[in-house]
């Protein structure tokens, strides 16, 4: 690794032009970081950061001398605390919004990493503090390059790539597995926001004891657990699924979850015949459901059954508790039935639906 030549991020003087200039922007500017950590040699870590905008890149290096009295992971403590604050220091000067991060090292650290459990603690605390204290998405991957400083710009373009900047808000991208449609949430496993402790916080002793008791049993008896619904982004089971999902893996729960391949004419059936019904938002004698469009929404659903999830698949065939929350891929159910008679099948609607069609 080349010697770093120990640039520094600008960090704007109050009442300077550019700092006024900066305050009048009435939403903070988007930037992307990228963040590399190596262990050159006993007593230093060396670390860089660079912040990418979509067009230019700013970077800054310095190295981290490590306290002999204190353990490995109570240095990588204080070296969070330290890229926390610089950080945050350069965002606030220039009026920036941090919207994700991505943390990452070489693979010589990676192997020292991998080589002490006890360091993995420090890492994913730097990856929950940037998520808590700087509302900035963190993910973590092992990083390559011709210097600290090249990996950190690396780094920055791949959580800039996560993204998708040209829309308001610059919405992480959801990746699905093209082979069986899974979804793969947080990135597969590479964005790390909270740990079970944050999780606990959010409730009361008597349900999270449960909860872990629950969570023991699938354990126990191996239970595999997979999802379906109609979409991986934007609906009320989408929004509540990634956060299921977040918290069972965190728990050690086997699961999975799986969408279908769109398909805008047999979402506008669903949607305007199946849920507004549902719920009693209409009466309009248009919205009463066909034979064709019945056909048409059950043709779609054996089609997404056979392409992804049926025999051979290792998808319905494997699973032992198979859980939907909305109708629209329910016409999947006398297929589960007859490749998998044993597995278990909960059907939870996450809409409200009128009493009498109840």
């Amino acid at each position: 690794m080349a010697h770093l030549s120990h640039r520094k991020f600008s960090i704007l003087e109050a009442g300077s032009p550019r700092y006024v200039l900066s305050r009048k922007k009435a939403i903070g500017k988007s930037i992307y970081l990228g963040v590399a950590v190596s262990y050159e040699c006993e007593g230093q870590i060396e670390w860089a950061c660079s912040s990418y905008d979509g067009t230019e890149f700013e970077s800054h290096e310095d190295t981290f001398v490590t306290d002999p009295s204190s353990t490995g992971p109570e240095q990588l403590e204080k070296l969070n605390n330290i890229i926390i604050q610089t950080v945050r220091d350069f965002a606030t000067s220039h009026n920036y919004r941090i919207q994700g991060v991505c943390i990452g090292c070489d693979e010589k650290t990676a192997k020292i990493v991998a080589a002490d459990p006890a360091l993995k603690c420090p890492i994913r605390s730097m990856c929950t503090r940037f998520w808590f204290d700087l509302d900035a998405a963190p993910c973590t991957y092992t990083l390559r390059g011709l210097s600290l400083t090249e990996e950190a710009a690396s780094a920055a373009r791949k959580v800039y790539d996560w993204f998708t900047p040209q829309f308001p808000g610059s919405i992480p991208r959801i990746a699905v597995d093209p082979e069986t449609n899974e979804v793969l949430v947080d990135m597969d496993g590479h964005c790390h926001m909270l740990d079970l402790e944050h999780f606990e916080q959010t409730t009361d002793k008597p349900t999270w004891d449960k909860l872990l008791q629950l969570s023991e049993q699938c354990k126990q008896r191996k239970l595999k657990i997979i999802f379906f619904n109609s979409t991986p982004q934007g609906g009320g089971v989408a929004l509540m699924r990634h956060a299921t999902i977040r918290l069972m893996r965190l728990l050690g729960v086997d699961c999975r979850w799986f969408v279908a391949k769109p398909n805008p004419d047999v979402f506008v059936i669903t949607k305007r015949k199946f849920h507004n019904v549902f719920q009693g938002v209409t009466q309009d004698e248009q919205y009463r459901l066909l034979q064709e469009d019945k056909d048409l929404w059950v043709e779609w659903c054996e089609q997404n059954f056979a392409n992804y999830w049926g025999q051979g698949k290792g998808v319905v065939d494997t699973a032992d508790v198979i859980i939907m929350d909305d109708p629209q891929v329910s016409a999947i159910i006398p297929h589960i039935r007859k490749l998998n008679p044993t597995a278990r099948i909960i059907y939870r609607s996450h809409i409200e639906i009128r009493g009498d069609l109840a």
